[in-house]
C-alpha cells in the first residue's frame, strides 16, 4: 500500500461521507413518532445544530424559519441563509461553550407549541454547548480525569450528563414544540442518547433518526480501497488494539474509538498517532504498512494532525521511538510520517488500514 494511495482513499471517504447530502436525504425519510404527538401542520421549522459536522448538517437543511448552528470553528465554506454561527470551545468545555449552551437555552424557550425543532447533532456536541450544574473548573477536572483514565464515551458522556443542564435530554425538556433529532454517529453501537450526551433526545413524543452510522467512514474508506472492513470495533486500549492489529492478516479497514489512558504530563499527539508508533514497532520489518487516522482530522489537543501512515521500515527510520511511546509523545517523533488533513467535518471516530506494501 503507497501512502499517496492511502491518502487518496482517505480523502474520497471524506467526501463521502458528507454530512450534508446525508442529512437532506434524512429530512425526507419518514420519521413518525407515536400519535398525536406530531401536529399535522408545522407553521415554522426552527434549527438547531450541535457539533464537528454543525455547519454541514446545517447546509443539508433548504429553509428554516431561523437556525442556530453551534460549531468549533467557521470552515470557511458560509453560514448558511437563516442560520446564526457561534463557537464553543473543544476538547474542553470553556466559556465560549458556556455562552453557546446560554444560546442553544434561549433559543429552544422561543420555541412555541405545535412549532417543530429540527436537531442536527453530531460528536464535538458535549464540549462545544455547555451549561454547567457546577462550577466550570470542577467540571472541566472531573471529565478529563475520565478522559485520561482511558474512560469510554458512554461513561464520559454519563458523568457530563450528570454535570449538565443540557445534556440527556434536559435541553429537550425545555422545548414546548415537537423535535426531529438526526444525528452524525461518532459512537460505537450508535446510540443517539450518547452522541453529544442526547441533549434533545429521550421524550417519547419526538422522533430521533441516525443519518450518518460510525461506521460510515470505514466502509467509504474500505470502498475507496477495495478492501473489507474488519469487525468488531476497535475498542480498549491501544496496546490491545495494536497487538490484535498486527496479527490479523493484511488488506483490512478497522474502525472504532480506542481508548489511550495519559500520565499526568504526557507529550504531543493524540490516540491514532499513539496506535501508529505501536504499530510501527509492530510492523517492523514486515511488508505490511498502516495508515491510522482520526475521521475529523484532529486527533488530540491542537496543533495536531489527523494520525500517521507507517510501514515495516518506519520504526528503524525514527529516533529513539521507545522512549517517544514512554513519554507518549509520539507526534513529534513521527514526524514526516504525519498524516494531516485539517479538520474534515466529519467525526466517525478511528480507522486502521493495514495492507502489504510494495
Amino acid at each position: 500500500m503507497l501512502r499517496a494511495t492511502a491518502e487518496a482513499a482517505f480523502r474520497a471517504a471524506i467526501t463521502a461521507c458528507d454530512p450534508t447530502p446525508r442529512t437532506l436525504r434524512g429530512l425526507f425519510t419518514p420519521h413518525v413518532p407515536p400519535p398525536p404527538s406530531r401536529p399535522a401542520f408545522v407553521p415554522r421549522l426552527h434549527g438547531l445544530a450541535i457539533g464537528k459536522a454543525a455547519l454541514a448538517m446545517a447546509r443539508g437543511v433548504p429553509v428554516v424559519h431561523g437556525g442556530l448552528i453551534i460549531a468549533p470553528a467557521n470552515d470557511g465554506r458560509g453560514v448558511p441563509d437563516g442560520w446564526r454561527l457561534v463557537l464553543g470551545g473543544h476538547p474542553d468545555p470553556d466559556e465560549r461553550s458556556v455562552a453557546a449552551g446560554a444560546a442553544a437555552l434561549a433559543f429552544v424557550d422561543a420555541i412555541g407549541e405545535g412549532e417543530q425543532l429540527l436537531a442536527l447533532i453530531s460528536g464535538g456536541a458535549s464540549a462545544l454547548c455547555e451549561q454547567p450544574l457546577v462550577p466550570l473548573a470542577e467540571l472541566r477536572a472531573q471529565i478529563a480525569a475520565l478522559v485520561a483514565a482511558g474512560a469510554p464515551i458512554a461513561e464520559v458522556n454519563a458523568a457530563r450528563t450528570a454535570l449538565s443542564a443540557l445534556k440527556g435530554g434536559k435541553l429537550a425538556a425545555r422545548c414546548a414544540g415537537y423535535i426531529l433529532t438526526l444525528v452524525a454517529s461518532d459512537v460505537i453501537g450508535d446510540d443517539p442518547r450518547v452522541v453529544g450526551s442526547g441533549p434533545t433526545v429521550g421524550r417519547p413524543t419526538d422522533a430521533v433518526a441516525i443519518v450518518s452510522p460510525m461506521r460510515s467512514f470505514a466502509e467509504a474508506l474500505g470502498a475507496a480501497l477495495g478492501l473489507p472492513v474488519l469487525d468488531p470495533p476497535l475498542t480498549g486500549d491501544v496496546e490491545a488494539v495494536a497487538t490484535r492489529l498486527a496479527a490479523a492478516a493484511p488488506g483490512f479497514v478497522a474502525w472504532g474509538e480506542p481508548t489511550l489512558a495519559l500520565p499526568a504530563q504526557p507529550g504531543r499527539g493524540g490516540r491514532a498517532q499513539h496506535l501508529a508508533l505501536l504499530l510501527a514497532r509492530a510492523l517492523r520489518g514486515s511488508p505490511r504498512a498502516a495508515l491510522v487516522a482520526a475521521s475529523d482530522g484532529v486527533d488530540g489537543p491542537p496543533p495536531t494532525a489527523a494520525g500517521a501512515f507507517v510501514d515495516g521500515t518506519t520504526w528503524d527510520t525514527l529516533a529513539d521511538p521507545a522512549a517517544a511511546l514512554a513519554r507518549f509523545d509520539a507526534g513529534p517523533a513521527l514526524g514526516d510520517h504525519l498524516v494531516r488533513t485539517g479538520p474534515t467535518g466529519i467525526n466517525h471516530g478511528d480507522v486502521v488500514v493495514i495492507a502489504r506494501s510494495p
